[in-house]
């Protein structure tokens, strides 16, 4: 067990640190955020932030598994005992992940989502394969959907998303919620079947 830590005090270390990067990451971005700065605001010195993640970018990764997980984890209540949903129960629950206060990468700007997409590049997040890949099996599980459902027309409908939110500063912000409410009922009229 490295740093000698108990299984239980390793969990709240590692959930601090993940609350610390939130943080960090809401309020100067991940692109200023430091090694030093997530120890810091963990009240943790910065070797032990080393026993637990090798790197800046390895943390980051860790954070935005951690939001995917809670994702997962809200969507799997919600799948029927034979293993599928509707699709407009998914879309639902699907919604309530695209909103800042639930998704760490709505809260990125621009610049940080250069400084990921040049230091996570060769991970699986950002990656188009993967991104496929995930859908078409979301696809099998999902009820209603119409048969020749192109997966890469749905992941770039979400992507849009994501770029309205790196943009927001040149956009009207208050209408930001609209314009994604918009996106999803596209979605859900080009996925129906």
């Amino acid at each position: 067990m490295a740093g000698g830590f108990t299984d239980k005090e390793r969990e709240e270390i590692r959930q601090k640190l993940l609350d610390s990067g939130y943080e960090l990451s809401t309020d100067i971005g991940l692109k200023k955020m430091t090694v030093a700065m997530i120890a810091g605001s963990a009240g943790i010195a910065v070797g032990t932030f080393y026993n637990f993640y090798a790197s800046k970018e390895e943390f980051v990764i860790a954070i935005i598994r951690d939001t995917e997980v809670r994702f997962e984890n809200e969507m799997a209540k919600h799948f029927s005992k034979d293993g599928t949903i509707s699709l407009k129960k998914f879309l639902e629950v699907f919604r309530g992940n695209f909103k800042p206060e639930n998704n760490i990468l709505l809260r990125m700007k621009l610049d940080d989502w250069v400084w990921l997409k040049t230091h996570i590049s060769d991970s699986a997040y950002l990656n188009k394969t993967t991104d496929i890949k995930k859908y078409e099996f979301l696809f099998t599980r999902i009820k209603g959907i119409r048969q020749d459902a192109d997966p890469g027309v749905v992941v770039n409908f979400i992507k849009s998303i994501y770029a309205l939110y790196q943009n927001r500063d040149s956009l009207f912000e208050d209408s930001l919620q609209i314009n994604v409410d918009l996106i999803f009922e596209t979605v859900y009229r080009y996925l129906k079947a």
